[in-house]
């Protein structure tokens, strides 16, 4: 990656987050509900058996309500854990959200063990988080590299969730960089395709 494209990625990056810290608290709750909602409506959550997620962060959009309802509508959850030192994940499966406790990077993981490890396959949704993304469907992630390096090696069905605030004309990004199918903000839905 360019040291032009990795300093233009991080000042994006300090300017979103400062956007986010922002927000006000009630609008956010607001944006969370409209998202989840659209999310369970979308197509490729409504057509998928298995779903990866994620245990959202302070600055992310909420996952709480999704994943609840991920494990209601009797979907497998898969969630990530994260490997620091390669810079990799594995997705593990999540029956209940009492199941979880504290991982790498302070974020909440399933337990671990061999019996757990999911592999996407045709009916597999993945929700992605992101700080922003563009017209053309790139994201701007927190910057490990996780999720592109993910999505390199399977293909699989993705669908970002991000404040419509968030939205960019275009990103900087590179051949390591992987697009998303669709993006649901509390504003709209996109699809990318091509």
């Amino acid at each position: 990656m360019s040291s032009e494209i990795t300093a233009a990625k991080k000042s994006l990056r300090d300017q979103v987050f400062q956007a986010r810290a922002e927000m006000p608290f009630d609008r956010r709750i607001a944006a969370d509900e409209k998202i989840t909602e659209a999310v369970l409506r979308h197509p490729a959550y409504q057509n998928a058996k298995q779903v990866f997620c994620y245990v959202s962060m302070p600055h992310e959009v909420s996952t709480r309500s999704l994943l609840s309802a991920v494990l209601k509508d009797g979907k497998t959850l898969g969630l990530p854990v994260c490997e620091p030192e390669s810079c990799t994940m594995t997705f593990y499966r999540l029956d209940a959200l009492s199941e979880l406790k504290a991982g790498a990077f302070r974020i909440p993981v399933p337990p671990v063990s061999e019996d757990r490890v999911l592999l996407p396959d045709a009916d597999t949704l993945m929700i992605v988080p992101m700080l922003a993304y563009d017209a053309a469907g790139y994201r701007l992630g927190a910057g490990g590299g996780y999720y592109d390096r993910y999505l390199a090696k399977y293909k699989i069905k993705t669908l970002g969730i991000c404040y419509a605030e968030c939205r960019q004309t275009q990103l900087p990004h590179d051949e390591y960089d992987q697009k998303l199918q669709s993006c649901v903000t509390e504003q709209k839905t996109e699809d990318f395709y091509g």
